[in-house]
């Protein structure tokens, strides 16, 4: 590109301000998951300061307060905070009692590039944008709102969260079983299904057919976890059970149990939790014994399994082949962690379990606040996974350094009473989130900002944007889409390519390198081993300007936007103006669009390509502010 000097030249303080975001955002994400050093036995597990693994406040402060310092300032609404709903109660009053200002309303072109991201994974289009800016309607953001969560766009997109949440891969369960286990997820958010019942369907599945046929897909989420023993074919059914427990547990309940599934808590865990201090390795095999009587075996390797219930329960006595061997006293009689509560061993256990955990409190505070962090960027409890049971109400008088860990414990518990109320609506709970004051907020903040006001929520913060949502925007701004084929995992009807990455069923259902090259730079979840891995780096800095997925997509060829500008009547001022609204979803600056006009009135195709390059470079692209 002739221009490419110039460009690299006026936007290089633009550029060195992504790298040293970037590299920040990075090694602060590091630092906060990173223990301290300590004595103990197993310390990359669990040493650390009393509340290990701390809440990553400073690290969300810091990254919202760079990022919206570089961004341009384009004002924010002239409507006035408002208490929407019960989030909006609880957040304001907290502020108000304590003496926080917070930010006000964020302008139409942010909350809509926002609200797109958050619930359907991506940027809305030049069209869409202008659309919702020009409506006059004073309730144009609820019902867009209510549009996104009622499309198709907003199941792809969620469906693949879930699939990430719960590590949905062929490698572990077998291709066909991704396949209806993927389908089944995303059915089940399309139809609103009752979390608590989409949960307690996959808790409680059966698989008897070897065949493996789609009314037993919601067995996926068992099958994920099982374990192999001395040989593939040998499967290790104490251990597969204690894997279902961990991954529960973290997942449904917010609660992290793998310490204690290897040694007692006491001279263990006393840094990292109040409330595992005083559990022993035999509650964590009482909660694996509701699993003790379920059978996961492998039928053809990767391919096919069946789960049924036909065990003769959990066994101390079994070897272990992923944690520390059991104390050999025999078979354990099923309880509930959380309550103590023993199962019926004459009634089916693992419909006790699932009763169980979808009723306790526990559940719906572990699941608003899991979805909470999606949309407000930090957790009521952060990590999200790591409640400490011993410090949830405020009202207790905890041992020193210990605090309650909710920042705002009633609205934890609101958010929880209404998600009940509401039948575990997924969608209403997003629906309440997205509407309320407290989302709407903006990210620009006027004023000294202070990091005590952080777990007020007094503004928005800022979060960079996911693998598939970098991937997804770039697809839509440019217009040049993957066309991706998926992969034959013996499907009874042809695949159809897709075009956005949510559509797949899994990161291996695509086959492309380039674009998987380009995902994991941006830290894409690897289902079999680790999850979403957070934090910039220079290399995805660099990768954004010279990786062929985005130089290819911004060059006037393969029927791209700018091909399609370049070749249509429309003047440059007007080409610059849908670039900028096809990519940073806001109009050029006066100084910027001056800018760009002496690169397209020189050369228009050159000009446009250049130009948009340098967009999706912008910190305003990467960021959803």
């Amino acid at each position: 590109m002739q221009h490419k000097h110039f460009i690299k030249a006026a936007f290089f303080l633009a550029f060195l301000a992504w790298v040293a975001v970037a590299v920040q955002f990075g090694t602060a994400s590091l630092q906060a998951q990173k223990p301290a050093s300590g004595k103990d036995k197993f310390p990359d597990q669990h040493a650390g300061e009393p509340g290990s693994p701390t809440r990553p406040d400073k690290q969300v402060s810091d990254l919202t307060r760079n990022v919206t310092a570089k961004l341009p300032q384009l004002g924010s609404s002239d409507q006035k905070v408002v208490v929407r709903n019960l989030i909006d109660q609880h957040l304001f009053a907290a502020m108000k009692a304590d003496g926080v200002p917070h930010a006000p309303l964020t302008n139409d072109y942010e909350f809509c590039r926002r609200v797109y991201l958050d619930l359907i994974g991506r940027i809305p289009t030049p069209e869409q944008l202008q659309a919702f800016v020009s409506n006059k309607s004073a309730d144009k953001r609820e019902r867009l709102i209510d549009t996104l969560i009622d499309s198709e766009e907003w199941v792809q997109q969620w469906g693949y969260w879930f699939g990430d949440l719960f590590r949905v891969c062929g490698n572990r369960i077998g291709n066909p079983t991704l396949k209806h286990f993927d389908a089944w997820i995303r059915q089940s958010l399309r139809t609103d299904k009752p979390y608590d019942r989409f949960v307690t369907e996959m808790l409680t599945a059966n698989a008897p057919n070897t065949n493996w046929m789609p009314d037993a897909a919601a067995s996926g989420f068992l099958t994920r976890w099982h374990v192999t023993g001395v040989t593939m074919y040998h499967d290790n059914y104490e251990d597969t059970a204690d894997e279902i427990i961990v991954n529960a547990s973290r997942i449904f309940l917010g609660i992290n149990y793998q310490c204690i599934s290897c040694h007692g808590g006491k001279g263990f865990l006393e840094k990292v939790s109040l409330d595992l201090t005083g559990k022993k390795r035999s509650d964590f095999w009482a909660m694996g014994a509701f699993f003790g009587k379920t059978r996961v075996r492998v039928v053809t390797y990767q391919d096919r399994y069946t789960v049924t219930e036909d065990g003769t329960g959990y066994d101390t006595k079994a070897t272990s082949m992923v944690r520390l061997q059991r104390d050999g006293s025999g078979t354990i009689q099923p309880a509930f962690i959380l309550t103590g509560e023993k199962a019926d061993t004459t009634k089916p256990l693992r419909q006790q379990f699932a009763r169980m955990l979808t009723t306790n409190p526990q559940f719906a505070r572990a699941t608003v606040n899991l979805v909470w962090k999606q949309f407000f960027g930090l957790g009521i409890v952060d990590p999200v996974d790591s409640f400490d049971m011993a410090r949830q109400d405020p009202r207790a008088k905890l041992p020193e350094p210990w605090t309650c860990q909710p920042t705002n414990d009633d609205l934890l518990n609101a958010l929880a009473g209404d998600f009940i109320k509401n039948k575990f609506s997924l969608k209403q709970l997003m629906r309440t989130m997205a509407k309320s004051s407290a989302y709407q907020l903006s990210s620009r903040f006027d004023g000294d900002w202070k990091e005590s006001f952080t777990p007020y929520f007094a503004r928005h913060y800022v979060r960079q944007m996911t693998a598939e949502q970098l991937h997804d925007s770039i697809c839509l701004a440019t217009e040049v889409f993957g066309d991706y084929k998926r992969r034959d995992w013996t499907y009874e009807t042809p695949i159809a390519p897709v075009k956005f990455w949510t559509e797949a069923s899994s990161p291996e259902d695509i086959g492309n390198g380039e674009a998987k090259g380009f995902l994991r730079t941006f830290g894409q979840a690897n289902r079999e081993q680790f999850d979403r891995q957070p934090g910039g780096s220079v290399l995805q800095a660099m990768s954004l300007m010279n990786n062929p997925f985005v130089t290819r997509r911004v060059q006037a060829a393969n029927n791209s936007r700018v091909e399609q500008l370049v070749k249509s009547a429309k003047s440059n001022a007007e080409i610059i103006d849908e670039l900028y609204l096809a990519t940073l979803s806001r109009h050029p600056l006066p100084q910027e669009k001056q800018l760009a006009l002496s690169w397209l009135d020189q050369d228009r195709k050159q000009g446009a390509e250049d130009l948009h390059w340098s967009l999706l470079n912008k910190l305003d692209f990467v960021f959803n502010y």
